[in-house]
């Protein structure tokens, strides 16, 4: 039985010259299956779509019935930000470096999306933080993650120091470059890059990575996904740190500011391929299993 897949949202790598052909041709290939296609500003650079199929991200979501990213995983993690509040089924042809994320390939894009029309695919929903800035407990900012929050020393080659908390019950206090919290698919991103472990992404679980920590016994720990994982700052040399979700930059952390972490409300729902396997990812992607 086939999805009612009627109209597709395609949303592209910005300032990506190199997706032009791709795209060009994505585009064909979903019209002659007769489906309503809808792109935003930048992706309409690099097709030849019609005025009334062009739309912001918001009207884009409220219009589709699945989206499309083409790019790399950075790509598919800035649509997933936008459409966290939707129920929008997301699919990712990986024209970028690792591509966890994004597993259909470009060579084999017709076929691998017409299984997926057809209603042959593989669903998974993927957790999704919510990170709020407390100053003098007023919530001054917030913003979702799909990887990771990042905490990082700003503009200082001195450590900042840190105080964890995991629902209220205190963890650590670090000297250290910053802290990283990631979610099992972040766990492949820049918590591996970290010493972080990596997590199976159907576990309900956060991970919580020490960025060059001053204690060398200080590890990364695993927690319950439900946690709520609270960070206050002691400075004693009056450090400023800077907080990133994902790629996005948010506004500087001072001391005494608190930055309270935890899933979000919403999960992203991922389409892959039939044959999708996680573990042959990992092999292909991080050079598993191979010969000296």
């Amino acid at each position: 039985m086939k999805q009612a897949f009627k109209t597709i949202g395609l949303i592209s790598k910005p300032k990506a010259n190199d997706i032009r052909q791709t795209t060009r041709a994505l585009c064909q290939f979903l019209a002659e299956q007769g489906l309503n296609i809808l792109v935003d500003p930048e992706t309409a650079k690099h097709t030849e779509t019609l005025s009334d199929q062009i739309c912001d991200i918001e009207t884009l979501a409220k219009r589709s019935d699945l989206i499309i990213s083409v790019g790399g995983d950075g790509t598919l993690l800035s649509a997933a930000r936008s459409l966290v509040n939707t129920d929008i089924p997301l699919i990712g042809v990986n024209l970028g470096t690792l591509g966890f994320l994004v597993d259909v390939s470009p060579d084999d894009m017709n076929n691998k999306i017409k299984e997926i029309l057809d209603g042959h695919f593989h669903a998974e929903e993927r957790v999704i933080l919510n990170a709020q800035i407390f100053r003098q407990d007023e919530l001054i900012f917030q913003q979702s993650a799909f990887n990771e929050v990042a905490i990082h020393r700003l503009q200082s080659p001195g450590l900042i120091e840190i105080e964890t908390f995991v629902d209220k019950k205190f963890l650590n206090t670090q000297r250290s470059d910053g802290l990283i919290i990631a979610t099992p698919t972040g766990s492949t991103a820049y918590a591996l890059s970290g010493g972080g472990p990596l997590m199976h992404p159907s576990l309900n679980a956060l991970v919580l990575v020490p960025i060059n920590p001053h204690t060398l016994s200080n590890r990364p720990i695993v927690v319950d996904g439900n946690s709520t994982i609270d960070i206050s700052f002691s400075q004693r040399d009056k450090h400023e740190a800077q907080l990133t979700c994902d790629n996005v930059i948010l506004p500087t952390i001072r001391e005494g500011d608190r930055v309270s972490i935890k899933q979000h409300d919403k999960k992203i729902r991922l389409l892959h391929p039939k044959d999708h396997d996680f573990f042959e990812i990992l092999r292909a992607k991080l050079n598993w299993s191979t010969s000296p």
